[in-house]
């Protein structure tokens, strides 16, 4: 596991700065900042019913919502990895946490001022966290369900992005297509570094919280991709979308918006499914 992550912190070593690299002029308001088939709406009347204008407005709607939950899920990283100072933390395991503390805080930056220039700075753009919150806010690095947390909000939000960049190169507009392709690189190391840090603490746990732990994920699992993956009702006012109340029900209710969503989370669960299930001789393997 210690080379696992000596490697990790290697290729972490050179930080990239999204402020100072991501090209800000490439912003082309024409364009939308989402294809059409990611956004919350698509297969509704709701979405077929817009004009080009309104689905470009209502892509940022989505694209900033999804830059919310990156600063909601980096800003728990940060708080809970810098609680104790790693004091205590292995250096092998306290390099990558604080190069992942180091690189989110840079996303960070970068999402805000993507929901800036959205329009919707200071709009209530995710669903109800007060739950999840509370639960990240008592997990601690050194425990298996913290990573698991980690885990899963970086790669359902990651493969969301996957989705979008799938698009043709002039679909949508350059600048968040950049955003996109400077976070999913990032993520991929990130990603990585949960996932090898969550594994070496499941191997720990008994048979019985093994249980708890995977009964307890699909639960919180549910309330995170309705909090980050459909819209709020506030965040369709702000930017004039009819109707706003009736449009976030109907992509609440949206077998389509649940498809997309569960797909979004099928990689992450399958990894913990597996992992969770194997004999803890297997799992550092």
């Amino acid at each position: 596991m210690s080379t696992t992550l000596q490697h990790l912190a290697e290729l972490g070593a050179e930080y990239r700065d999204p402020i100072a690299i991501i090209d800000w002029s490439s912003a082309d308001e024409a364009r939308p900042w989402l294809p059409p088939e990611v956004l919350s709406l698509a297969g509704l009347p709701a979405q077929a019913a817009m004009d080009q204008g309104m689905l470009n407005r209502f892509s940022r709607v989505e694209f900033a919502r999804l830059c919310a939950a990156g600063l909601w899920l980096e800003g728990l990283l940060i708080s809970r990895v810098m609680k104790d100072g790693c004091l205590t933390t292995l250096p092998a395991e306290a390099r990558v946490m604080l190069q992942e503390v180091r690189e989110e805080a840079g996303h960070s930056l970068m999402f805000v001022e993507m929901i800036d220039r959205a329009g919707l700075g200071g709009v209530p753009l995710l669903g109800d966290i007060r739950l999840l919150s509370w639960v990240a806010h008592r997990l601690h690095p050194k425990s298996a369900e913290f990573w698991a947390m980690v885990y899963i909000g970086e790669s359902v939000t990651d493969t969301f992005a996957l989705k979008a960049l799938r698009a043709d190169a002039d679909e949508i507009c350059p600048l968040a297509r950049e955003v996109l392709q400077f976070h999913h690189k990032d993520e991929a190391r990130l990603i990585a570094a949960a996932r090898t840090l969550l594994k070496s603490r499941i191997g720990a746990m008994s048979a019985a919280r093994r249980w708890m732990f995977r009964a307890t994920l699909k639960f919180l699992l549910r309330r995170f991709l309705a909090a980050t993956l459909y819209p709020t009702e506030a965040s369709l006012r702000a930017m004039g979308i009819p109707d706003p109340a009736g449009a976030a029900r109907a992509a609440a209710r949206s077998p389509e918006r649940r498809a997309f969503a569960e797909d979004c989370a099928l990689s992450a669960m399958r990894f913990i499914e597996r992992t969770v299930m194997l004999p803890p001789e297997l799992v550092e393997e």
